[in-house]
């Protein structure tokens, strides 16, 4: 038992001699290698991450230019559905770039008309309107902002 110890011990020890000589050949033989070999890029415990996406022009620190005015950043026509489901509104272009803005912001600012028409909504045009966020909690979220934005408006002066 004593020798087959010694044995493994014995092979393990020789294949790891060979095995770093024949990585250090390979290390040698490309003398224009600067960078230092990293361990992580081989653990299958690390997750992979892919390369970051660039933007594809050079930063140089600098603001990027203003939108110009009349300029939707939904540039297509929003669908009949839709545009039935927000007809309330007198712009659904803008109002869709709201619910937009304000899913991806996570920062609810709409406007007062878009409020109006999200609120006589019915569960058809929530799920017709929201339903492309696939976030159950973002209708509630939206609804929440436009009823309190609702309630925060001064009422009308009543005439005297």
């Amino acid at each position: 038992m004593k020798n087959l110890a010694i044995l493994v011990v014995a092979m393990i020890l020789f294949s790891s001699c060979v095995t770093s000589q024949v990585t250090a050949k390979n290390v040698d033989s490309f003398p224009l290698r600067t960078e230092e070999l990293e361990w992580w890029h081989y653990n299958p415990f690390y997750p992979h991450f892919y390369p970051k996406p660039h933007w594809p022009f050079p930063t140089t620190g600098k603001a990027l230019p203003p939108i110009p005015a009349g300029f939707h950043p939904i540039p297509f026509h929003p669908p009949p559905v839709v545009t039935k489901c927000l007809a309330d509104c007198k712009d659904v272009k803008t109002c869709l770039a709201d619910i937009a803005k304000a899913f991806f912001t996570r920062k609810p600012a709409i406007g007062l008309d878009c409020c109006a028409s999200i609120q006589k909504m019915d569960e058809d045009c929530d799920k017709t309107v929201f339903g492309a966020y696939h976030n159950p909690f973002f209708d509630c979220v939206v609804k929440l902002h436009c009823s309190t934005k609702a309630k925060s408006t001064p009422s009308a002066p009543t005439p005297a």
